[in-house]
């Protein structure tokens, strides 16, 4: 199963601290503060892209998706570090195995479809604010909050936001393809 890997993952933070918060949340991503009309899918069900950017668009995307990130997120961090320095690991594991979290907020099922839910704070807004209310470190609330963007970021923000952005289009790119050959064949 998807989520005893991303525990694994999450077992590679040094910090016990950071590492324990992070599979707490993980296992149960509650809003700390209840907020009206945010009605959370459940995480094994949940997408991991969103209408007009289709990717990892399936039941259990958002899964598959977070290990994506994640694992792309330490072999780039691994490779600045033999050839550049340092980087905080812990952080870029933990900002990315959260990164998307709140994404089960961004979605409500219809019928066999995802919809976009009529809330006002996106999946960004929220991870940003439940790592808040749990006292995550602010670089890792910082890497979560701030992975759709290029600019304003620090080293380890800029490799979870290149991994996403990576991770993302991949998938988006192979199901075009895989779509792209179907109607070829007449499927």
């Amino acid at each position: 199963m998807i989520m005893d890997e991303l525990i694994k993952l999450a077992e590679k933070i040094e910090d016990k601290k950071l590492r324990e918060k992070t599979i707490e949340l993980l296992k149960d991503p509650k809003l700390t503060n209840k907020l009206p009309g945010h009605k959370p899918l459940d995480i094994k069900d949940a997408p991991g892209g969103y209408p007009g950017f289709e990717h990892h668009m399936v039941k259990g995307g958002l899964l598959k998706h977070t290990e994506g990130v994640t694992e792309l997120s330490i072999k780039i961090a691994q490779f600045v570090e033999k050839k550049y320095g340092p980087v905080n690991k812990d952080a870029i594991i933990a900002g990315a195995l959260l990164h998307d979290l709140m994404r089960l907020y961004d979605f409500k099922k219809v019928k066999d479809e995802y919809a976009i839910s009529p809330v006002l704070l996106g999946h960004e807004q929220l991870i940003g604010c439940e790592l808040y209310a749990r006292n995550f470190p602010e670089e890792v609330i910082s890497i979560a909050m701030n992975h759709l963007k290029a600019e304003s970021q620090s080293l380890e923000g800029m490799i979870v936001h290149i991994a996403d952005t990576i991770d993302s289009f991949a998938d988006y790119h192979f199901r075009e393809l895989d779509k792209a050959i179907a109607e070829a064949l007449g499927k």
